[in-house]
């Protein structure tokens, strides 16, 4: 099993720090400042990139996952971007995230791609955002709710996403040029995934998320 690799990117207006948020007893080491992005690397293996800008009234959180669709496995295909849109539905203690993300007036989205996914917030600089939206990032990513009844719903809309790809010419050619360049490799497939599998995947799939790479077990099913 592939171990999973992490990084957090903070775009920090108002001069937040980041030793502020850093968990007591993990240590972190600086390793690298170029151009005023600044690299640390936690005990734990996270990578954060802290990039302070003093003109923003806002502070980002983006943190990066180095799985992708190319972990999927067969009858998997579209899993990691449906993951993706059901780390949005809660978690253990929190009943929806999109509704705390917009009660914080946050901006955000999330995205899906071959090699990674990401999650990113911009909201009023504070420390009382940057300590929510961290401790909400860490939440979901271990606590989040992988239900039946949620899962039937999602699948509706990123089936939706697939419909519009199909009704594209230049998205349908661009898939078919990459599916011939990469024959016998994951990066042939899109990321979108394939209408049979994203209407039959089974709630297990949702749960361990890959057979090749690993997300941190999500059990509450």
């Amino acid at each position: 099993m592939k171990k999973l690799t992490a990084g957090l990117v903070l775009w920090a207006g108002l001069g937040i720090a980041f030793i502020g948020v850093v968990p007591s007893g993990l240590a972190q080491t600086k390793v690298t400042s170029v151009e005023g992005i600044t690299e640390y690397r936690l005990d734990n293996g996270l990578k954060v990139l802290l990039f302070p800008d003093n003109s923003k009234p806002t502070v980002t959180v983006n943190v990066t996952y180095l799985v992708g669709s190319r972990h999927e496995g067969y009858g998997e295909s579209g899993m990691a971007h449906l993951l993706e849109h059901m780390l949005f539905k809660g978690t253990t203690k929190r009943e929806g995230i999109m509704p705390e993300l917009t009660n914080h007036g946050a901006q955000f989205n999330a995205t899906t791609s071959l090699d990674r996914t990401n999650y990113f917030e911009t909201l009023t600089a504070g420390d009382e955002n940057l300590r929510w939206a961290l401790d909400m990032e860490a939440d979901r990513m271990v606590n989040s709710r992988v239900s039946r009844k949620d899962l039937d719903t999602e699948m509706t809309v990123v089936r939706n996403e697939f419909e519009r790809g199909e009704n594209n010419p230049g998205r349908v050619l661009e898939e078919r040029v990459v599916a011939t360049a990469y024959l016998w490799h994951n990066y042939g497939r899109s990321t979108i995934g394939a209408r049979s599998d994203i209407e039959k995947v089974p709630i297990a799939s949702g749960c361990r998320l890959f057979t090749g790479a690993t997300i941190n077990p999500i059990t509450r099913c």
